[in-house]
């Protein structure tokens, strides 16, 4: 159980895995108390501000050409087979534009929208993916994924927190906030 949870037992948190646009229409709604989201989008009823920004690593199987190295220069991804997150995601974006930006051509083989399942597809061979280190975090560890960083850039992606403007911030909403912003504060201090 989670710290905010232990101090707050009485209270029902639910967690929904939705599109960012369909986060915003439902805090627009006043369905829900808070969202996440990994790219701002402007409403006129919401406030947004960015709480973590993570790195993104390209995920190889062990056994894969790159799995010994110790990072990768832009012109080594030409003609790679790629597992992408599925369009509009913040790794998907941050993907497309390194790709124009260093004029470098891929092949992908397969989108996806779970990270869970791109991580399988680049165990099983079936191609290489940029993901979360955090993501990625325990297949780096047990060995079963390489993580390789991208040589003199580093490629992150940014999470925001969103809520709507007009919003009453309850303690216990303010304390869900604090908390937040706390782990976030840890988690980069972490990865630094």
């Amino acid at each position: 159980m989670n710290p905010f949870s232990k101090s707050n037992p009485l209270l029902k948190i639910s967690v929904n895995i939705l599109p960012t646009e369909q986060v915003i229409e439902n805090i627009a709604d006043l369905k829900c108390d808070l969202g996440f989201i990994s790219y701002p989008l402007e409403h006129k009823k919401i406030l947004i501000r960015e709480v973590l920004e993570d790195q993104l690593v390209l995920i190889v199987p062990p056994d894969h050409p790159f799995g010994s190295r110790k990072h990768l220069k832009p012109s080594d991804l030409a003609g790679q087979t790629m597992i992408v997150h599925e369009r509009k995601s913040a790794p998907q974006q941050v993907l497309s534009a390194f790709i124009k930006e260093n004029t470098i051509s891929i092949s992908i083989s397969l989108e996806l929208s779970s990270n869970r399942a791109i991580k399988q597809a680049v165990e099983s061979g079936l191609g290489i993916a940029l993901i979360s280190r955090k993501v990625a975090e325990e297949e780096i560890h047990t060995g079963r994924l390489a993580a390789l960083p991208m040589q003199g850039r580093s490629l992150t992606r940014k999470f925001y927190m969103a809520h709507h403007k007009d919003k009453y911030i309850s303690d216990t909403l303010q304390n869900l906030i604090d908390r937040v912003d706390q782990w976030a504060g840890d988690y980069a201090r972490r990865i630094a």
